[in-house]
């Protein structure tokens, strides 16, 4: 495993409020068997477990995975992406991988087929190309999410957006000042401590519907227990 990849992970891991924060937004439909999507090191997984009947890990990297393996207790791990799974899952978390997947309109498309006429897929995605910069590069990002494209890509998918948002306003912000206009290639332990530290202020500014982001953050359901149309909340 790179050591600027393990920087980066342990980096987002220590930022334990702003992780809750995460799965937080999740909760509402996380239940029964669900599957987290390229699992890391384990930073949601421990949440996840801890409000599912039944978790199931994924994760591609073999150092990843087994670091997976020896922290989470209790949990499936598969080494591999989604097609080394069977369905159905009444939810999929999917938070901060879609972006490092090439196809990712074929990754949505096996994530239809392995929902259960109910789940739900929990997204989280990197919002606005305009910030793509140096920490986009050095995680290996392929893209960040226009959110009209994102809803196109869902639909294609067979999947029905009822939540497609922008999140994390406050986070945008500093991404543009460290990744586009600082050009750092690493994420700032002192920058993401303090971040976290402001995160029961950043809750309540969610509240309120913003066209800024640092993420898009959607809940989506198969087309056919989808609402005709997405809502903005």
């Amino acid at each position: 495993m790179p050591a600027s990849l393990a920087h980066d992970l342990d980096a987002m891991a220590g930022a334990k409020a702003y992780n809750a924060w995460l799965v937080d937004r999740a909760r509402p439909w996380l239940h029964g068997r669900v599957l987290d999507a390229g699992a890391g090191i384990g930073t949601h997984t421990r949440r996840l477990a801890q409000l599912a009947d039944e978790i199931v890990a994924i994760e591609p990297e073999h150092d990843l995975a087994e670091i997976l393996r020896s922290a989470v207790a209790g949990v499936e791990v598969v080494e591999g992406g989604a097609w080394a799974v069977e369905g159905p899952f009444d939810a999929i978390v999917c938070f901060n991988v879609l972006e490092h997947i090439r196809d990712d309109e074929g990754t949505l498309r096996r994530f239809h087929e392995l929902l259960a006429p109910d789940g739900a897929l929990l997204l989280l995605v990197p919002a606005h190309p305009f910030l793509y910069g140096t920490v986009d590069a050095a995680f290996g990002h392929e893209r960040r999410y226009e959110k009209a494209e994102l809803a196109r890509k869902l639909r294609r998918a067979g999947l029905e957006p009822h939540v497609l948002r922008h999140v994390n306003p406050v986070g945008a912000l500093g991404w543009l000042a460290q990744s586009r206009i600082r050009r750092h290639a690493h994420m700032s332990y002192r920058g993401l401590d303090v971040y976290d530290r402001l995160v029961p202020a950043l809750r309540l500014l969610e509240l309120v519907p913003l066209p800024l982001g640092l993420s898009l953050w959607a809940v989506a359901k198969t087309s056919g227990t989808a609402s005709a149309s997405a809502r903005n909340a």
